[in-house]
């Protein structure tokens, strides 16, 4: 291990260790991932990807409920614009905490989703349906109302109509993901 990434992972664990951390009942939650891959040896060459940006309110030490977004935008080797794809719902996640600075979650979304994909270079077809998944997540408390989440597996499923005719349902086993959330007290708390 080389002396920069020590130095790295050493700074990690004293802010962890520094920090007494806990849920901020009352506190509005924000968190998400923002992603983007360029690959030269494909058909897509870039993708952009918000997946996803969400809002919530910590109802309790275990109990965070609001409402996300998620889009991804895929180019091909001509930077045109192939897929355009939009969900939106609410969440609801459920925290156990596991020692001082760790949290499984399990969270639900159920989305609204709807978009655009190329079916050859002159013409797009249209989507909308619906998406519910559910997905563990291991969350690092940082302290300060900060953590580090990993989506480590997902089940969902998948329901959308293209163009009023056809219906693509399936379900889904296998996702990774990696992003941060930060808590947000607007009024301080009463002693």
């Amino acid at each position: 291990m080389n002396t920069k990434l020590k130095t790295v992972v050493c700074l990690f664990i004293l802010v962890i260790l520094s920090n007494k951390v806990s849920a901020q009942t009352g506190s509005v939650m924000f968190y998400g991932s923002v992603n983007y891959n360029h690959a030269k040896d494909s058909d897509i060459n870039s993708q952009f990807s918000m997946n996803p940006l969400g809002v919530g309110y910590q109802f309790d030490n275990h109990v965070v409920a609001g409402l996300n977004f998620a889009t991804t935008i895929a180019e091909n080797k001509n930077n045109d614009v192939t897929s355009r794809h939009y969900e939106i719902g609410p969440f609801y996640s459920y925290a156990w905490q596991v020692g001082e600075h760790f949290l499984i979650i399990a969270q639900t979304d159920a989305h609204y989703q709807w978009g655009q994909t190329a079916v050859d270079t002159q013409a797009s077809e249209n989507y909308s349906g619906y998406l519910v998944r559910v997905y563990p997540i291991v969350a690092v408390m940082l302290g300060k109302g900060w953590a580090l989440k990993a989506k480590f597996g997902e089940l969902s499923y998948n329901h959308t109509n293209t163009n009023g005719t056809n219906f693509i349902s399936g379900i889904n086993g296998n996702t990774m993901g990696i992003g941060v959330s930060k808590n947000i007290m607007f009024k301080k708390k009463s002693t």
